[in-house]
């Protein structure tokens, strides 16, 4: 019976809610074409935007709500006690522990960040080392990112110093006002919500441009980044976000088309170009995208992360282990067992709220591992 269960869990929350990387527009694509701008080589800056992406992609280090479940209580009471953000949210996606003001970044975000880029290694000419430093490079920029959009949603909803929600309430609330009205609204990691986006793309093109290589490296204006801001801005309220972030991938590739052929600056080799057809205007409901020439950004090679942000493995050649499609699964809650049989859920989506009645039901059954 409890196998039957377990079995049924596992299949209404793959139907209510498929994992997929949100806001990957920022993290992944933004990231590349600065990169790519303030004169890092093609191959580097894949591996740092990957990095970049990567922190939302694998289970140990993506953002999620944690539940401290204890049998013999009621659920109910537990979630409401206890439902509260894990460590690696404040670690890795620069939640404060405090609630803090919109707009300013607490000053325990900002020494989370500093230690983030302070562990950056210097540069190497070896090639393990110096992968390792790009990934470290893109977990810092990740952490960054994350700080401006994510201010001013930290703090403690119990006693636990940032055991409060976060955005939540807000990116769950979005998407039932996008079903409703076709528009978004509240969902703060939304690059056209708020007024975050051009202080962290500041923030990004400035550390990138400190750590590029001295021979290639290009300033890039400050009136560029506003152009880019802004582009990403008018991009994907009225759109589905699967949409958006295929739209905005031609929106940065379009901006760094533009950037180096403005310029006539040199590359250290050609980008691969494409001409978009008419119809993606359409569908992005962008007209400057119509029959435009942007740069392919290429797809993500995401490293494997383990807890400590750190890659699984670095070969001596430089290449790294793939997160392989389909290795993380936010449908599915994960659950730790620890001596005193609490049980630890962590949700990294909002839609697994609804399966943790079941949830508690069936872990604390569960054969305790040897410790």
């Amino acid at each position: 019976m409890k196998g039957i269960l377990c079995a049924c869990l596992v299949v209404s929350l793959q139907a209510i809610s498929a994992a997929q990387a949100a806001e990957a527009d920022v993290h992944y694509s933004t990231t590349y074409v600065l990169a790519r701008a303030a004169g890092w080589p093609q191959v580097d800056a894949l591996v740092i935007a990957s990095a970049d992406q990567a922190m939302d992609e694998n289970q140990d280090t993506t953002a999620a709500l944690e539940f401290d479940s204890t049998p013999g209580l009621s659920s109910g009471g537990e979630f409401t006690s206890s439902l509260h953000q894990a460590e690696k949210n404040l670690r890795f996606h620069c939640f404060s522990k405090t609630p803090g003001r919109a707009g300013q970044i607490s000053a325990d975000v900002r020494e989370v960040m500093s230690a983030h880029f302070a562990e950056v290694p210097d540069d190497h000419a070896d090639p393990r080392a110096k992968a390792r430093r790009l990934i470290a490079l893109g977990v810092a920029l990740h952490c960054q990112q994350d700080a401006y959009s994510h201010a001013g949603f930290g703090g403690s909803c119990g006693s636990i110093p940032g055991s409060c929600y976060g955005h939540t309430y807000e990116t769950f609330l979005d998407q039932v006002i996008y079903g409703l009205a076709g528009k978004h609204f509240l969902n703060p990691d939304h690059p056209g919500v708020g007024r975050w986006l051009l202080p962290a793309l500041q923030g990004t093109a400035g550390e990138l441009a400190a750590r590029s290589p001295k021979a290639s490296s290009r300033r890039i204006a400050a009136a560029e980044l506003v152009t880019l801001s802004d582009n990403l801005r008018a991009s994907g309220l009225e759109l589905p976000d699967a949409v958006r972030l295929d739209c905005n991938r031609y929106v940065a590739g379009k901006w760094l088309f533009d950037f180096l052929d403005s310029g006539s600056k040199a590359q250290d080799s050609p980008d691969t170009l494409e001409k978009l057809a008419p119809e993606i205007a359409v569908t992005c409901r962008n007209p400057s995208l119509a029959s435009a020439t942007v740069v392919r950004i290429p797809d993500a090679r995401s490293p494997r992360l383990n807890a400590a942000a750190a890659p699984y493995l670095v070969r001596a050649d430089g290449t790294y282990q793939l997160l392989r499609d389909g290795d993380v699964d936010a449908s599915l809650p994960g659950i730790s067992r620890y001596k005193t049989h609490a049980v630890k859920v962590q949700l990294s989506h909002w839609s697994q709220v609804l399966a943790l009645p079941l949830v508690t039901q069936v872990a604390p059954s569960t054969p305790e591992p040897p410790l």
